[in-house]
Protein backbone atom coordinates (compact mmCIF):
# COMPACT_ATOMS: atom_id res chain seq x y z
CA UNK A 1 0.00 0.00 0.00
CA UNK A 2 2.39 2.63 1.25
CA UNK A 3 4.61 1.63 -2.09
CA UNK A 4 1.43 2.05 -4.48
CA UNK A 5 1.24 5.62 -3.02
CA UNK A 6 4.82 6.40 -3.15
CA UNK A 7 4.81 5.14 -6.86
CA UNK A 8 1.69 7.26 -7.90
CA UNK A 9 1.14 10.17 -6.01
CA UNK A 10 4.43 10.74 -4.07
CA UNK A 11 5.92 9.98 -7.51
CA UNK A 12 8.81 7.97 -6.03
CA UNK A 13 9.90 10.34 -3.62
CA UNK A 14 8.73 8.62 -0.05
CA UNK A 15 10.76 7.22 2.48
CA UNK A 16 9.58 4.14 3.63
CA UNK A 17 10.46 2.59 7.45
CA UNK A 18 9.32 -0.65 9.13
CA UNK A 19 9.94 -1.01 12.83
CA UNK A 20 9.83 -4.77 13.21
CA UNK A 21 7.98 -6.17 15.89
CA UNK A 22 8.62 -4.40 19.34
CA UNK A 23 7.30 -5.54 22.46
CA UNK A 24 5.68 -1.92 24.34
CA UNK A 25 4.45 -2.03 28.03
CA UNK A 26 0.74 -3.07 26.71
CA UNK A 27 1.53 -5.48 24.27
CA UNK A 28 3.39 -5.59 20.68
CA UNK A 29 3.29 -3.31 17.53
CA UNK A 30 4.93 -3.15 14.41
CA UNK A 31 4.92 -0.01 12.29
CA UNK A 32 4.88 1.27 8.58
CA UNK A 33 5.49 4.59 7.53
CA UNK A 34 6.16 6.83 4.72
CA UNK A 35 7.57 10.02 4.94
CA UNK A 36 8.17 12.75 1.82
CA UNK A 37 9.68 16.24 1.73
CA UNK A 38 6.52 18.36 1.24
CA UNK A 39 5.29 16.70 4.15
CA UNK A 40 8.14 16.67 6.33
CA UNK A 41 8.31 20.27 5.82
CA UNK A 42 4.75 20.79 6.07
CA UNK A 43 5.33 19.27 10.05
CA UNK A 44 2.54 16.97 9.30
CA UNK A 45 2.96 12.99 10.73
CA UNK A 46 3.76 10.53 8.18
CA UNK A 47 1.35 7.91 6.55
CA UNK A 48 1.52 4.72 8.85
CA UNK A 49 0.10 1.50 9.44
CA UNK A 50 0.67 0.05 12.99
CA UNK A 51 -0.54 -3.42 14.02
CA UNK A 52 -0.71 -3.57 17.62
CA UNK A 53 -1.78 -5.85 19.92
CA UNK A 54 -2.47 -4.59 23.39
CA UNK A 55 -2.59 -7.18 26.51
CA UNK A 56 -6.25 -6.26 27.45
CA UNK A 57 -7.42 -6.70 23.71
CA UNK A 58 -9.24 -10.02 22.45
CA UNK A 59 -7.84 -9.61 18.81
CA UNK A 60 -5.05 -7.12 17.38
CA UNK A 61 -6.16 -3.89 15.38
CA UNK A 62 -4.65 -1.91 12.74
CA UNK A 63 -4.77 1.80 12.85
CA UNK A 64 -2.96 5.18 10.70
CA UNK A 65 -1.45 7.97 11.90
CA UNK A 66 -4.74 10.02 11.85
CA UNK A 67 -7.53 7.07 11.69
CA UNK A 68 -8.80 5.26 14.32
CA UNK A 69 -9.14 1.40 15.37
CA UNK A 70 -9.54 -1.23 12.57
CA UNK A 71 -10.34 -5.19 13.63
CA UNK A 72 -7.49 -7.27 12.42
CA UNK A 73 -8.50 -11.00 12.68
CA UNK A 74 -5.84 -12.96 10.60
CA UNK A 75 -5.03 -16.59 11.07
CA UNK A 76 -3.87 -17.36 7.14
CA UNK A 77 -2.54 -16.07 4.24
CA UNK A 78 -5.86 -15.82 2.84
CA UNK A 79 -6.91 -13.86 5.09
CA UNK A 80 -3.92 -11.54 4.85
CA UNK A 81 -4.80 -11.39 1.70
CA UNK A 82 -8.17 -10.40 2.32
CA UNK A 83 -7.33 -7.42 4.25
CA UNK A 84 -5.29 -5.44 1.44
CA UNK A 85 -8.43 -3.20 0.81
CA UNK A 86 -8.62 -2.95 4.53
CA UNK A 87 -5.07 -1.46 4.56
CA UNK A 88 -5.34 1.04 1.58
CA UNK A 89 -8.70 2.12 3.05
CA UNK A 90 -6.50 3.34 6.31
CA UNK A 91 -3.99 4.71 4.31
CA UNK A 92 -6.19 6.75 1.67
CA UNK A 93 -7.82 7.98 4.82
CA UNK A 94 -4.61 9.17 6.23
CA UNK A 95 -3.29 10.93 3.31
CA UNK A 96 -6.70 12.51 3.21
CA UNK A 97 -6.50 13.53 6.90
CA UNK A 98 -2.70 15.27 5.98
CA UNK A 99 -4.48 16.99 2.82
CA UNK A 100 -6.97 18.27 4.85
CA UNK A 101 -5.31 19.36 7.73
CA UNK A 102 -2.25 20.82 5.53
CA UNK A 103 -2.37 21.59 1.90
CA UNK A 104 -3.21 19.22 -1.01
CA UNK A 105 0.20 20.70 -2.43
CA UNK A 106 2.13 17.85 -0.16
CA UNK A 107 1.20 15.85 -2.40
CA UNK A 108 3.90 15.82 -5.40
CA UNK A 109 1.10 14.47 -8.03
CA UNK A 110 -1.64 17.28 -7.37
CA UNK A 111 0.80 19.82 -8.50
Amino acid sequence: MLAEIDSHLLLGTGDPAASGVRRTSDGVVARWTLSWPEQREAGAPPLELCAHYGTAFHHPHLRGATVGEWPLNVFTAEQAAAEIPTLRAIVAADLHNLVFRHDYRIVPASR
